[in-house]
């Protein structure tokens, strides 16, 4: 059997927002639907590829701290073989990464962003595919 995630749903405070940052950072995503819930009355889309995806339900409140504390939702780490490229598009789009979190290691870059939400987002390009190089801690 071969797994992958195909979408995981994520509750924002501002789905343009959301939606702002991840085609900013993903040119290939767009909206592939949305719309209100039948039950909450509450905006929803799904953004992503056709193959996978971000359900987002549009939702203000209480967000996790940046120190984790509390349940939900800590970020979502995105594979790629072109962090340099994001990083250039989300600094054009006004995006700032945190560097405090960021890796430059010998088998894998780690750079991490919070959008306009307060949303932290991770994204890792590994140089290996080694899986026991790429996985150090």
């Amino acid at each position: 059997m071969r797994v992958y995630l195909e979408h995981a749903n994520v509750t924002v405070p501002s789905i343009d927002e959301a939606i702002r940052f991840l085609t900013a950072a993903f040119p290939e995503f767009s909206v592939r639907g949305g719309g209100k819930s039948q039950k909450t009355g509450r905006k929803w889309v799904h953004v992503g590829s056709e193959k996978t995806y971000l359900a987002l339900n549009e939702q203000s409140g209480r967000r996790l701290d940046s120190d984790y504390e509390g349940h939900g939702l800590n970020h979502l780490g995105f594979v790629t073989n072109e962090l340099d490229s994001i990083d250039e598009r989300l600094v054009a789009a006004g995006y700032q990464e945190d560097a405090s979190f960021r890796e430059e290691g010998q088998y894998r870059r780690r750079h991490y962003y919070f959008d306009n939400n307060g949303m932290e987002w991770e994204f890792i390009e590994y140089s290996t595919a080694d899986v026991s190089l790429r996985n150090q801690y």
